[in-house]
């Protein structure tokens, strides 16, 4: 009887804890547009206007994101795939009746694998559209990203003023 209780309550939690992270990562509907805004960096095309660029930068530029588009889309499947085990292992793990640490270790670290290789694989493409632009264009990128970083702390530091005031009513 205790042991069907006790799956009866694991049952009962997973789809609350799936469906409660689900809304967290969703967060409210309409979201804080502007927070979005903050939390991605200028990346793409956005990154490089104003940069008064060449026609064959824009052209090299051009083609970087055309390979790196037709990569990803000849590896998505599979990336897909993979972290779909990934995350099926973890349920796995944490649904068993016996926590198995080793396991849990070892799939932590593949997956820390996992995306420290995007992350690389991220920053190579950035080094290599960087490596495009002339020194003042990379001075004139750097300068946008301080002023847009700032831009973004006093949004961040309004919010959290107009936070506390709202605490303190």
């Amino acid at each position: 009887m205790a042991m069907n209780k006790k799956w009866l309550a694991v049952a009962m939690m997973v789809p609350l804890t799936l469906g409660s992270t689900a809304v967290m990562a969703n967060g409210k509907k309409g979201g804080d547009k502007g927070a979005k805004e903050c939390r991605v960096q200028m990346q793409g095309k956005q990154a490089f206007r104003g940069l008064d660029l060449t026609d064959a930068q824009k052209t090299e530029l051009k083609t970087i994101r055309e390979e790196v588009r037709a990569s990803k889309k000849a590896n998505g499947e599979n990336k897909r795939q993979q972290m779909k085990a990934m995350k099926d292992q973890e349920q796995q793990l944490v649904l068993a009746a016996n926590f198995d640490e080793a396991k849990a270790k070892e799939l932590a670290s593949s997956m820390v694998a996992e995306r420290t290789a995007m992350k690389v694989e991220q920053m190579r493409t950035t080094h290599r559209m960087m490596n495009v632009l002339t020194a003042e264009q990379k001075q004139k990128l750097v300068e946008k990203r301080a002023e847009k970083a700032q831009k973004c702390e006093q949004k961040m530091q309004k919010k959290m003023e107009k936070k506390m005031s709202k605490q303190d009513s």
